[in-house]
């Protein structure tokens, strides 16, 4: 019971900010909503700000229990992104409050598991190091995490969908690039030895 009670008051302020800003919901509001009491609220949460460090929180271990690698790195990302795209006017509501630091975050850890396996997948066959591994990965996503923070900023009509295929398609070129001028590169050098 408690575990859904306290899924509920997420559910509630999650459905409430896709509606209005971060800055303007109250705990008066999310109680009446959600029709618990106010002691109840801060049994769970100290805050309404707690409340969303909390919610970034879950959503970044959902991610980390996702095991598998694909193929594709577009398809990491929009696993990655699926929470972004269901709640883009809550997420620009936080985005444009003191709390924007927990979608970026949110974005760092969710896409570093999301890049490392995708970048890691991609050069298991090959003999490139595990520092290379690494910076590559942290290249890529901080090149996404910059597109979709301003994505999130802007009033475009970018669909976030379509920017980030595009940019997987980028991404997904630079590192068969990487590999292939990696394998080069340690060639020249076991011939030259």
């Amino acid at each position: 019971m408690a575990k859904f009670t306290k899924m509920a008051i997420v559910n509630t302020f999650v459905r409430i900010l896709n509606e209005k800003p971060l800055s303007k919901i109250t705990v008066k509001e999310i109680i009446e909503t959600c029709e618990i009491s106010r002691n109840t609220f801060y049994y769970y949460f100290e805050d309404i700000y707690n409340l969303v460090d909390y919610l970034f929180k879950k959503e970044i271990e959902k991610l980390q229990e996702i095991t598998d690698t694909s193929d594709s790195l577009q398809e990491e990302a929009e696993i990655v992104l699926k929470f972004l795209i269901e709640n883009k006017i809550a997420l620009k509501h936080i985005y444009q409050s003191v709390k924007k630091d927990q979608i970026e975050l949110y974005l760092f850890k969710a896409l570093d598991k999301a890049m490392f396996d995708f970048v890691k997948n991609h050069f298991k066959d090959a003999d490139v190091s595990e520092s290379d591994i690494h910076f590559l990965a942290r290249y890529h996503k901080y090149a996404l995490t910059g597109f979709i923070t301003d994505w999130l900023a802007s009033d475009g009509d970018e669909e976030l969908k379509d920017l980030v295929n595009r940019l997987s398609a980028l991404s997904e070129e630079g590192i068969t690039t990487h590999l292939q001028t990696s394998i080069a590169i340690s060639k020249q050098k076991n011939q030259s030895s």
